[in-house]
């Protein structure tokens, strides 16, 4: 079978086998679950708050559910298409781990890790149990489930042999972790995320988002949005790098017209005459 096929992502109970044959492919997004990545070939850029990493081929790291990031996969330059195996690691089955591991085996601090992202020491576990899917990126024939129920678990014991604190964040199944709403918002206004997403990523059920959002901004999630994003839009236009259109669409607003509307309503005048006050260039007509 020929080396360089179509890109191309199959999963098998949660593990992912990613091939990709793009120079470079983006994407911004909130994980819903925990993670474990690992780079076969080409790299993993991750952007989060504060911070770019760099993962490289034979590098594994682990990322935590609820973290708002940027994930840029490249190919090899000498084009090696971008592999990675990519561990997902659900509720019910943490749960039931959990349910299993003798409690005394647990660590005594509760500490919660403060970062989004682990990376995982390159050590024989993690070496030979990712060298053990290889042969699965191009086969047709679906692993065994239980084998692969217990690829995850050695996967998971891999993150838990690297940080004590991530234990608090795993295995938390009483109550949900809130993160600051102030950052949290800061980081996730320009998305197109519903508030039940937006609760939910932040670790609140939607009444108590709404609540806890009144606290900290004195007003509703659907006004704090609209004004936050006009802001960051009218620093936009008037920096004249981008036109009106790539503005709108850069802080999360998808109609224009909808979005001039609501710029005059605030600002006084539309966005296109914002871009002109301070260039000479017009921009498109709205």
């Amino acid at each position: 079978m020929p080396e360089y096929q179509p890109s191309r992502v199959i999963e098998y109970n949660d593990i992912y086998f990613s091939c990709i044959h793009q120079r470079k492919l983006k994407e911004r997004f909130t994980l819903s679950d925990h993670a474990l990545i690992y780079i076969k070939s080409g790299l993993l850029e991750i952007e989060y708050p504060s911070r770019t990493l760099t993962i490289l081929p034979g590098q594994c790291v682990f990322v935590r559910k609820d973290s708002n990031l940027t994930l840029a996969k490249s190919m090899a330059e000498d084009g090696e298409p971008y592999k990675a195996i990519t561990m997902v690691l659900k509720h019910r089955f943490l749960l039931d781990y959990y349910r299993h591991i003798p409690k005394e085996s647990l660590p005594h601090s509760s500490q919660r890790a403060q970062d989004s992202i682990l990376l995982i020491p390159s050590r024989p576990d993690v070496s030979s149990l990712f060298l053990s899917l290889m042969p699965y990126f191009w086969s047709d024939d679906k692993p065994d489930g239980q084998w692969l129920e217990n690829r995850r678990t050695e996967g998971l014991n891999c993150i838990l042999r690297t940080d004590n604190d991530v234990y608090a964040s795993l295995f938390d199944f009483t109550s949900r972790w809130k993160i600051g709403l102030v950052d949290f918002m800061e980081d996730n206004y320009p998305l197109d995320l519903s508030l039940e997403q937006l609760a939910n990523y932040s670790g609140r059920s939607l009444s108590t988002f709404n609540r806890d959002f009144r606290k900290a901004f004195g007003t509703s999630p659907q006004k704090w949005i609209i004004a936050r994003r006009l802001q960051s839009a009218r620093k936009m236009l008037r920096e004249g790098k981008m036109q009106v259109q790539d503005v709108m669409a850069d802080v999360g607003f998808c109609n224009l017209s909808y979005f001039s509307r609501h710029y005059k309503e605030t600002f006084g005048y539309p966005p296109s005459e914002e871009y002109s006050r301070f260039h000479k260039t017009p921009p498109p007509s709205e």
